[in-house]
């Protein structure tokens, strides 16, 4: 006879490796090792470090993306290194090699010479703007007459003559000075020119331009709150004191009198001086109150005439009246005229003839006696 079948669902040893045999199916919901990775529902968990079967079919996935991730890493490290820096990172770079190595602080050079730029705002009307460009140190000189001349560029800069300055360390650095020749009414921004300037060898020195901000000398509009309003009232002007400025005013008015007085009394004191001591003035003063037809007006002038030559005078002597007062020489003529008329008037025993000027002829001869005195 056969041998009774095992009961449903027990495994024979042929049935599965490993399987233990008459073992009973596991609760429903239940999972055996080989149907999951996770530890049964209601099985006991594993010691640690004990492997099942799907955990070891797991590992060799995992180690092979922990490589990977490992490659990609080490590739993006390379790519990142081999990489040209940005143009921010060269020029801060380059700025601070050239701080290191040369000494020099706050230059710049991007692919050229080493250049100090001004500060770009706060300029108004008349500032000077000045950048400072390092000249090489390689030999190679500088074309001095090639430089650009000074002179107006624009409508707002006028061009300075060219500087040369030598720092501590003995380098040259050559100084373009711009100054603003205008004012804008309101915030502007200009441009400093480039520069390319030739050299005895090799390539020119090249400045880029560079803009800058000048501002206006006033603004347009005023706050208007309080005292600052457009236009303001004009300012009194201070009274100076006027007691001291009449004080010298009254001295000096009462030297200019007191020396107009003195002159006058001077003048009054000669005056009658002279007409009581000099023969002519005597008779001029004399003849004024006569009649020029009256004979003692002829004998007035006779007697003068008799003083001044010191003797009694005809007409032959009249050489020697002039001897003695030079000063009537211009007189010559009408002298020997008056003495015609007079020996016609007092000795020919016949009437005068034409009128002659006793007056005036008297009054010559005080002026003339008069201006040798003086």
């Amino acid at each position: 006879m056969s041998a009774a079948r095992p009961p449903e669902g027990a495994h024979t040893v042929a049935e599965g490796e490993g399987a233990p045999s008459f073992a009973a199916r596991p609760p429903e919901g239940a999972h055996t090792a080989a149907e999951g990775e996770g530890a049964p529902s209601f099985a006991a968990r594993p010691p640690e470090g004990a492997h099942t079967v799907a955990e070891g079919e797991g590992a060799p996935v995992r180690r092979r993306r922990q490589r990977l991730v490992r490659l990609a890493g080490a590739a993006a490290c390379a790519t990142l290194a081999a990489m040209p820096p940005c143009p921010a990172r060269a020029q801060t770079h380059g700025s601070r090699t050239t701080g290191v190595t040369g000494g020099v602080t706050g230059g710049v050079r991007v692919g050229g010479p080493i250049v100090q730029p001004p500060r770009a705002f706060g300029y108004q009307l008349g500032d000077l703007v000045t950048q400072r460009l390092l000249l090489p140190a390689d030999g190679r000189r500088l074309e001095t007459a090639a430089l650009p001349r000074a002179e107006r560029i624009s409508g707002w800069l006028e061009r300075r003559p060219f500087q040369w300055e030598t720092d501590a360390e003995g380098r040259q650095w050559l100084l373009a000075s711009y100054q603003i020749v205008n004012a804008p009414q309101t915030l502007t921004a200009i441009v400093l020119p480039a520069l390319s300037l030739p050299m005895s060898a090799g390539p020119a020195l090249k400045t880029d331009a560079q803009l800058i901000s000048v501002g206006p000398l006033t603004p347009q509009t005023v706050l208007g709150k309080g005292g600052l309003l457009d236009i303001r009232p004009d300012r009194p002007a201070s009274v100076a004191p006027s007691a001291p400025i009449a004080r010298r005013l009254r001295l000096w008015l009462l030297a200019l009198a007191s020396t107009l007085a003195a002159w006058m009394g001077w003048w009054a004191w000669r005056h009658r001086r002279e007409s009581r001591h000099l023969p002519f003035a005597r008779a001029w003063r004399r003849l004024r109150q006569l009649d020029p037809d009256q004979s003692e007006a002829w004998l007035c002038l006779h007697q003068a005439l008799n003083e001044t030559a010191a003797t009694v005078l005809r007409a032959p002597a009249l050489p020697g009246l002039l001897a003695r007062a030079p000063h009537l020489q211009p007189l010559h003529a009408q002298l020997q005229h008056f003495y015609a008329c007079s020996d016609q008037r007092f000795f020919s025993g016949q009437p005068a003839g034409a009128p002659f000027p006793l007056r005036a002829f008297c009054r010559a001869l005080y002026l003339a006696e008069k201006q040798a005195r003086s």
